[in-house]
């Protein structure tokens, strides 16, 4: 099955402006290549994330930060974890359970992930893993509180060196309400096989209740736009059903259209490959 993503979270990379960075205690002191003095600290509990104290630093926190440390990073125990679509990391003091799915980019090297937070219905999760870096955004509620994860240009015993930072507002949601709208759901089909399909869509919110379910008979080259679902801010689920044959499962995140974005459009295509009959994209207006 192909799956393409069109845009991710914007919040990945903020802005950024001039900050010094405080250095702690420790046990160790180690010289790079630039003189930096680096302080080892501690480690999450699956070796993802390992934070270091930088003396001397030239790295800058985003705008509107709440809390920052600078991390070294494993890229390949991630991939490792994220295969299972489940990575346990530990932010900041707070424990977070992340259920991942695997996009593809067509880039080499370079692996892309979506999810959500378990338990937490108005989630999402956002990942580039490259060789070396992991870039991304954990959104605890989309609103209120996010986690920022970045490469930098400097070095630690041959590793790049990581700003992890989090971002905290006190009724975030609130304010959203006031300036936008509840972005609505929606999907299209398109029937791209020289054969005529039925095509069975559910979908399902965090909980996993049905909040929309409908057949179609589609003939070559028809195309069918859903209407606007309406539903809460949060993560969803399509169940999708191919002659009565395949079952695919896509995940989606509703929000509000809001300036970084809103909710996901789905778009299914059925194509001529008894091996992997429907291509997804997914893209956010």
């Amino acid at each position: 099955m192909r799956f393409v993503v069109l845009a991710v979270a914007t919040l990945i990379l903020l802005g950024i402006v001039g900050f010094s960075i405080y250095s702690g205690s420790s046990n160790e002191n180690i010289k790079d290549d630039k003189n930096i003095i680096q302080k080892t600290s501690e480690t999450d509990e699956n070796d993802i994330f390992k934070e270091i104290k930088l003396d001397n630093s030239s790295i800058t926190a985003p705008e509107s930060y709440d809390r920052f440390e600078t991390v070294i990073v494993n890229p390949a125990k991630f991939r490792e974890l994220a295969s299972n679509g489940t990575v346990n990391l530990s932010l900041m003091g707070e424990d977070y359970e992340l259920k991942l799915q695997e996009r593809e980019i067509q880039k080499p090297n370079v692996n892309s992930y979506m999810g959500y937070i378990a338990g937490k219905p108005q989630s999402s999760v956002f990942f580039t893993v490259k060789n070396n870096t992991i870039d991304g955004c954990i959104n605890v509620d989309f609103f209120n509180q996010s986690y920022g994860i970045a490469s930098t240009g400097e070095k630690y015993e041959g590793k790049t060196v990581h700003l992890l930072w989090r971002y905290y507002s006190e009724g975030g949601e609130e304010e959203i309400r006031k300036n936008y709208s509840l972005d609505p759901l929606e999907f299209s089909l398109r029937n791209s096989d020289k054969k005529s399909h039925e095509i069975n869509i559910e979908l399902f919110d965090f909980y996993n209740n049905s909040v929309f379910k409908e057949n179609y008979a589609m003939n070559p080259e028809d195309e069918i736009f859903s209407p606007e679902i309406t539903v809460e801010p949060g993560y969803y689920r399509y169940k999708i059903i191919l002659d009565n044959k395949f079952t695919f499962e896509q995940r989606v995140t509703a929000s509000y259209a809001a300036n970084l974005g809103g909710s996901e459009k789905l778009h299914i295509n059925i194509i001529d490959n008894p091996d992997n009959p429907i291509e997804f994209v997914s893209e956010i207006a």
